[in-house]
């Protein structure tokens, strides 16, 4: 039964293998619902089942038949997939259709091969005693040499697994012009060279590269095999496909390849198809172990480089041992963070730190391009560069708004323009177009300012401007999966600000109230969230004209919240602390006021009812 057939059984019981996989669903109509293919509660995930026999999770962008879901549900491979599935559908596996299907070999006919006699002399002047060559069968033979038209004396390498001769390979003990004469015999299965020698108990073993050098290693006591036809890649390990399985019984795999590149290479193929977590590279001082063993070495020498062998681990992982001084760092050296916020409340418990991507959400008019243009001001006043993308302002807009929150003027003269300009020069980059951009070419201009100027922190206002669509769940994962990777890349610190879907603006806005997948709170180290409390504001306004007494309860309790609050509604560092500070927005500045604090004049570096004073001193009026 293949897999075309097998999805179609699937379909048919399509509830019952839904509530199998994902248990923690939940009917909806015609559809079973959850959170993703995790099983987690939710509804981005829905499976059809009123026949049209599709499902998809609309967060993720991943969809198909019931078969692909098995898989990624299970994390499984398709040929596990489908003998699960059969087996939960009580159905009988008897066409067994995954299994390899057998090439026909040819068996080797000996040819040129003979009594054992001179080979033992070439062998011994390789340091090969009498004893390990009649181990691994060897024995005399004789090569054709074309150019000279005469047979060369060779040894006969045998190739011998569970009894069975796989293929006989002639190497000739002289080398006329140079020339290395090889002969193995058409039509073999690839194997490798060595099993007549292994010791059936042995749990590791070497793979090196030749015949005598896998003899040497057997002589100093050690396991090993020879890979058949040398270094390189590709076609070169064609036998892993025929010696995998009966390489499971190695907990262990030294790989002892050449010295040079083509033998490096061939240890990256091995190692990657037989399994990294098992294979370490060997890193002998002469090219070959045949090489060391001739050079004198003892078998304690080569136990020693077989003990310092390298793993191949990734770049990415590492032992916690070599993380110790980054461990008292975090402990001594807590949490500085790249900036802090303008607010004192939220400093002490947060700050904006390289390497992190921060969220800003809010409902349109609420105020999220002033608070994230009042935390760049705020960023650069502390030394921070900042570049800002600010795709639905053209840049003289962008600039006239940071400007008043800078110097706190609502209409500035020329001259303070002019030195707030000159204030900003060394401080703040415009990625200058307006409209929709280019995800990659917004982030190829970024990271040529991070290298080039020292960029360290990116504003991009806003997400729904990068060229995707509001319903494009795929398209927003896969930018945020690539914003931060360039964070981590450049260790510095982007603002993406996000629209709300939030309908109801009585209410403050929360994190599952961001417009597109789940993946834009799930990947950002921090959200924080804007809201203007709009119904406060028309409270008031009522309690003007009609007095205190004319408002009902909900009016009453929205005059008695802030005029506006600053959530954090998710941190991954700092103890994972969460909160909000209420807040007001002062017209004049933008800025956003923490408690009965004034604006701050970032050019003068102070707050701007000192400022007021002195002039107020000398002058009869201002504004």
């Amino acid at each position: 039964m293949g897999p075309a057939e097998l999805s179609e059984k699937l379909w048919d019981n399509a509830e019952r293998v839904a509530k199998y996989l994902l248990p923690r669903g939940h009917l909806e109509g015609k559809e079973w619902c959850a959170g993703n293919t995790n099983g987690d509660s939710g509804k981005s995930l829905k499976i059809n089942l009123s026949g049209k026999k599709a499902w998809s999770d609309f967060a993720s962008g991943d969809s198909g038949d019931l078969l692909d879901l098995w898989v990624l549900v299970r994390n499984c491979q398709l040929h596990d997939a489908m003998r699960e599935a059969k087996e939960f559908l009580g159905l009988k596996d008897d066409d067994h259709h995954f299994e390899a299907k057998k090439k026909t070999f040819s068996r080797p006919t000996k040819k040129g091969v003979k009594k054992a006699n001179h080979c033992y002399d070439y062998l011994a002047s390789r340091g090969i005693t009498r004893e390990t060559a009649d181990q691994f069968r060897v024995s005399d033979a004789v090569v054709w040499y074309h150019d000279e038209n005469r047979e060369v004396a060779a040894v006969a390498f045998p190739y011998i697994r569970n009894g069975e001769l796989l293929q006989v390979k002639r190497i000739g003990i002289e080398r006329p012009s140079g020339k290395k004469l090889i002969m193995a015999e058409a039509d073999c299965e690839p194997s490798l060279f060595g099993w007549q020698a292994m010791d059936a108990k042995a749990r590791a073993v070497v793979l090196c590269e030749g015949e005598i050098d896998c003899m040497t290693y057997s002589q100093l006591g050690i396991s090993a095999l020879s890979v058949p036809f040398g270094g390189g890649k590709g076609a070169k390990q064609q036998w892993i496909e025929y010696e995998y399985h009966n390489l499971d019984r190695f907990d262990e795999i030294w790989l002892s390849l050449d010295n040079d590149e083509v033998g490096r290479e061939a240890a990256k193929e091995i190692a990657r198809r037989l399994g990294e977590h098992r294979c370490r590279l060997v890193e002998l001082p002469h090219k070959d172990i045949n090489e060391c063993l001739m050079a004198g070495m003892s078998e304690d020498d080569v136990w020693q480089c077989l003990g310092t062998a390298k793993f191949f681990d990734p770049d990415e992982l590492c032992s916690a041992g070599d993380l110790l001084q980054e461990t008292i760092d975090a402990f001594e050296h807590r949490d500085v963070g790249l900036f802090t916020s303008p607010w004192a409340s939220l400093n002490s418990n947060f700050k904006f730190r390289a390497g992190e991507l921060t969220l800003v959400n809010g409902v349109n008019g609420h105020g999220k391009t002033e608070l994230v243009g009042h935390i760049a001001v705020d960023a650069m006043s502390q030394g921070v560069r900042v570049c800002i993308a600010s795709l639905e302002l053209k840049p003289g807009k962008m600039l006239a708004r940071l400007t008043r929150q800078t110097i706190c003027r609502k209409s500035p003269e020329r001259a303070e323009i002019v030195m707030t300009n000159e204030w900003f020069s060394d401080r703040l980059w415009v990625f200058k177009l307006t409209g929709t951009a280019k995800s990659g070419r917004l982030l190829e201009i970024f990271a040529y300012a991070r290298r080039r100027y020292g960029i360290d922190l990116f504003v991009i206002d806003n997400l729904a401007k990068c060229g995707l669509d509001e319903e494009d769940y795929g398209g927003q994962k896969e930018f945020i999966d690539t914003l931060c990777d360039f964070k981590n890349e450049h260790n510095c610190h982007v603002l993406l600000v996000t629209h709300a879907r939030k309908t109801n603006e009585a209410a403050p806005t929360g994190k599952m109230d961001v417009k597109g997948t789940g993946a834009l709170t799930d990947m950002p180290d921090n959200v924080m969230a804007v809201w203007r409390n709009i119904p406060r504001e028309l409270a008031q306004r009522k309690a003007v004209r009609m007095g205190y007494e004319s408002l009902d309860k909900d009016e009453q309790t929205a005059i008695q919240m802030p005029a506006s609050m600053i959530r954090l509604l998710k941190q991954r560092e700092g103890e994972g602390w969460i909160g909000d500070i209420g807040a007001t927005f002062d017209s004049r500045s933008h800025q956003f006021l923490e408690g009965d604090k004034g604006p701050y004049n970032y050019l003068a570096g102070e707050q701007q009812s000192e400022l007021d004073i002195e002039w107020e001193a000398g002058n009869a009026a201002r504004y």
